[in-house]
Formats: structure tokens, sequence, C-alpha cells
């Protein structure tokens, strides 16, 4: 495992970053289990960087940050079914996605 003390090596979206400061705040220890990946299509193909994994191994404590973050952040106001947080397991273990897109902004501004 690889401990990463400055977060700015991964070249985070600023909006991002933001979000997974939050989230940070509130998962101990925290684990990156995906960032980057060359190649993806999507938020973590992206440069800079727009989508991050954390791990997380309790369901409920898991989808109860995921509600906070998507309460405080809006993915994209053209595509609302869209989040911003994501708590779910694709096959490689219970994390907790973030993303972000151009269009995400704190609620309530």
């Amino acid at each position: 495992m690889i401990q990463i003390k400055d977060l700015d090596v991964l070249n985070l979206d600023d909006k991002l970053r933001e979000i997974v400061f939050a989230a940070m705040r509130n998962l101990d220890p925290v684990v990156i289990t995906s960032a980057y990946r060359h190649g993806d299509a999507g938020c973590h193909g992206t440069q800079p960087l727009r989508a991050i994994d954390l791990r997380c191994h309790d369901e409920l404590y898991g989808h109860s940050l995921a509600e906070v973050i998507n309460d405080a952040w809006e993915y994209d106001h053209e595509r609302l079914h869209k989040r911003v947080a994501i708590y779910h397991d694709v096959g490689q273990g219970a994390h907790l996605h973030l993303q972000s897109h151009p269009n995400t902004r704190r609620r309530g501004r």
C-alpha cells in the first residue's frame, strides 16, 4: 500500500479536492483504492482527475456519508440523476466513489 501525504500528486480537479477533503475528515483510515486510470473513458481517466475511490467497508456508514456529501454538492444541474458520491461495490470491493464535473457546485450557491 502506498501512503499519500500530499493529494497534490494526484492532480485532483479543484471541486473534487474539496469533496475529498470533506470525506477524509469522516474516514479513518483513509485508503485510496483507485484514482487515475490510464485509458479510462470516464472520470477516472481525466486530467485533472475528476474521480477517486475511497475504501469503506461499513455499508451503512458508506451510504450515510454519500448522502451527506450529495446533500452538500450537486454533480450537474443538467443531469440531476447523477451524484457526486456513490457507495457501491462493482466487483472490486465496497468503496465510496467520489466524482466531479465542470458543472459541479455546492448546493445553495
